[in-house]
């Protein structure tokens, strides 16, 4: 799962000066669940499980709003 990022759905990417941030959701298999997955660059630096996939787009827009409040901005 680290670093293959084949199956995730994107939610947001910011960008500060050349670096970006992605936050994805994946399906937790045979569980219901959802993981959420946050990369700097291409490098996987959190990644949380989620009961519900709206647990998990709830979390992923707290964290979006922690780096916009550092300087982060949106860019898709």
């Amino acid at each position: 799962m680290a670093g293959d990022r084949s199956e995730g759905l994107r939610i947001w990417r910011l960008r500060k000066r050349q670096l970006y941030v992605d936050a994805e959701l994946r399906p937790a298999p045979d569980t219901g669940e959802w993981d959420l997955l946050v990369y700097y660059g291409t490098t996987l630096t959190s990644s949380k499980r989620f009961a519900t996939r709206n647990e998990a787009v709830d979390e992923g827009r707290a964290r979006r709003a922690e780096l916009e409040r550092e300087g982060w901005t949106f860019h898709w």
